[in-house]
């Protein structure tokens, strides 16, 4: 896809679709508040709600409906949808608790990845992106930063499916910071992608510790 097709079919997007898109993002700021303010159980359930309406919606509605090209198609759709799912039993299951964290700096690099998801049509302003052709929030992009940043922050009590399964669109994006489609922007997307990736290497094994030292006292010989 060339550049010039990839913001005309944005545009598009934003144009037809701009209701929703406010919708969901005066939505994703709520939530994330609630997170802040008042997390528990109503809040772990709403906010699974939401991500999985929305990356089920950016799925099939942006990938499938107006930005179309291989990558979005065959790489897109399936991680979108998935995570969708993921987030749509995990209201049930409960494995991931929405929280932000107590250490100061990654409490502080979780406020300042979601701010710049709301910031994303503002970076993008200097770069010749305006509206319409700019990616406003919870597009796919800045959706999938929403996610890790808030997925990454309340680690380790997640569901890792969902972090390993947002961090390859994440990662991808590494040519966009280099000029790819001329959306510089998405340095945001990968920056978070890298943070992902640290936070999901170094909580990998945080829940097993515990079980296995149970384990060892119940088979410890007596006397």
């Amino acid at each position: 896809m060339s550049t010039e097709a990839f913001w005309t079919q944005v545009a598009a997007y934003n144009e037809a679709m701009w209701p929703i898109v406010t919708a969901m993002t005066v939505a994703a700021a709520f939530l994330a508040f609630r997170v802040f303010a008042r997390p528990g159980a109503r809040t772990d359930a709403g906010l699974k709600a939401f991500l999985s309406f929305a990356f089920a919606w950016n799925g099939i509605v942006f990938f499938l409906v107006y930005v179309k090209n291989p990558i979005s198609t065959f790489t897109g759709v399936p991680l979108f949808i998935l995570v969708s799912l993921l987030f749509a039993v995990d209201i049930v299951a409960r494995k991931t608790h929405f929280r932000l964290p107590e250490t100061v700096w990654k409490k502080a690099l979780t406020v300042f990845w979601i701010l710049l998801v709301f910031l994303y049509p503002i970076i993008g302003w200097p770069l010749g992106h305006v509206y319409p052709r700019t990616l406003l929030p919870m597009l796919p992009c800045p959706l999938t930063t929403f996610a890790i940043a808030l997925v990454a922050g309340a680690a380790p009590n997640v569901d890792k499916k969902v972090l390993i399964l947002l961090l390859p669109w994440a990662l991808m994006a590494l040519p966009k910071c280099f000029g790819l489609m001329d959306c510089y922007e998405d340095w945001v997307l990968f920056g978070s992608g890298l943070y992902g990736l640290v936070e999901l290497v170094r909580n990998w094994k945080t829940r097993k510790a515990p079980a296995r030292e149970k384990s060892w006292v119940q088979t410890r010989p007596i006397g």
